[in-house]
């Protein structure tokens, strides 16, 4: 049986374009309910996943910024499933609420902070489902904040079939998902026993689609996602910065029309755009950006190292009293750039439209920010020489600090 919706022609090129698989939902009508959307780095339908994070992050941003949501699930909701970094890190504010629904996969377990999180994304009006969900007692807690329960059929026999599902209906599950559906007599049986959407192979497998990728410039996601720190930047510098990068600005309009598709309201400038994303969410998007557009083969402690290193630099300022903090952080996050882009520091610089003293600080270590640039990355070394005005306690103590709030917002 197939009751495939057509997909989207697909291109050639995986370095060049942007994919997503896609598999529909169905109700017991066989009517298409939503699709779920999954990683697929090429044409050939099969997951390659290394890196969960960056693949949920690869999934989103090419379903929202390069072929468009509307284009894969049309009026329908899309399924994303969701890591336990990205759920816990806060990382999804950017994601419409009324478009998707997040998938909490079967490996995440319900301690403080994942249940924390969830019940943040319930309170923000976002459709929570448990995916190849096994009852077990301890898993309850999740339960109580899902709207939508996928029970994987061929996990559990069939003869304690109707006890799940009914211990499931008495705990106050609305909706039951049963997926990897194969035969018709699978279909039949979850149907009489009141399922309520359908999934699996004996539908559909799932499709590929794709799209040209704008490729954005790295050095642009980090300013962006570096100035977006300062907690007194206004929407007109968080624009200027944004419209440096050209690609920048497709993929930010692009994504907000993708997210509001649904709507008849165009966004068609950069200020509307940053406006009805705010900062919280522009943070989002960056951090999603940033992990995809570093080189796989780059690890992500370097982006960890980076972050750090920018945070250690801005509390050394405030200690040492020097005027714009956030500028010191700014420096520390740009300072792995070369690293990261494997180019000389020296070609680095003109891609980053920089104030002198920056540029000087980043090339030589030259002026104050030089100065506690140099600072941090000897304390890294283990060479503890900081400035004459800041003690080895107080280097030490910057670093305690770093470390506690790069925790705070990854973990």
């Amino acid at each position: 049986m197939s009751t495939c919706p057509t997909a989207p022609g697909v291109s050639s090129s995986p370095a060049e374009n942007a994919f997503v698989g896609r598999q529909p939902i169905f109700t017991p009508d066989l009517e298409v309910f939503a699709y779920e959307l999954l990683f697929r780095s090429g044409e050939q339908n099969a997951a390659m996943i290394t890196d969960g994070d960056r693949a949920t992050a690869n999934v989103l941003l090419n379903t929202f910024t390069d072929i468009g949501l509307d284009t894969i699930v049309g009026s329908k909701k899309a399924f994303i499933n969701l890591t336990r970094n990205l759920l816990t890190g806060r990382n999804l504010s950017c994601m419409p609420a009324d478009r998707v629904v997040l998938e909490i996969l079967e490996d995440i377990q319900p301690d403080a902070d994942v249940l924390s999180a969830i019940e943040g994304l319930v309170e923000e009006g976002y459709t929570i489902a448990l995916d190849d969900f096994v009852y077990r007692p301890e898993l309850e807690p999740l339960i109580g904040s899902a709207d939508i329960v996928k029970i994987e059929y061929p996990l559990t026999p069939k003869d304690q079939l109707p006890d799940h599902i009914g211990k499931l209906r008495a705990l106050g599950v609305r909706t039951i998902l049963a997926e990897k559906i194969e035969t018709q007599e699978d279909f039949e049986l979850c149907k009489s026993l009141g399922c309520d959407l359908f999934q699996g192979y004996f539908f559909c497998r799932p499709q590929v689609i794709s799209q040209r990728k704008t490729q954005v410039n790295v050095a642009s996601v980090v300013r962006l996602m570096s100035e977006l720190q300062n907690p007194d930047i206004t929407m007109n510098e968080v624009e200027g910065i944004i419209q440096t990068d050209a690609n920048l600005s497709f993929k930010l309009l692009r994504f907000v029309n993708s997210a509001n598709a649904a709507t008849t309201r165009t966004i068609d400038s950069l200020k509307q755009a940053t406006t009805l994303m705010g900062i919280a969410r522009l943070r989002s998007l960056a951090s999603m950006m940033l992990m995809t557009s570093i080189d796989e083969g780059k690890p992500q402690e370097l982006i960890r190292l980076a972050m750090i290193r920018g945070k250690m630099c801005e509390q050394l300022a405030v200690d040492a009293c020097a005027t714009r903090p956030d500028r010191f952080y700014t420096l520390g996050l740009l300072s792995v750039m070369d690293a990261l882009l494997d180019k000389p520091m020296e070609e680095v610089i003109p891609l980053l439209p920089l104030a002198d003293d920056m540029n000087d600080a980043l090339l030589s270590r030259a002026g104050e920010l030089g100065l506690i640039l140099q600072s941090v990355i000897n304390f890294e070394a283990g060479q503890m020489t900081p400035p004459v005005s800041l003690s080895a306690e107080q280097m030490t103590k910057a670093y305690q600090t770093s470390l506690r709030w790069i925790a705070s917002i990854t973990n």
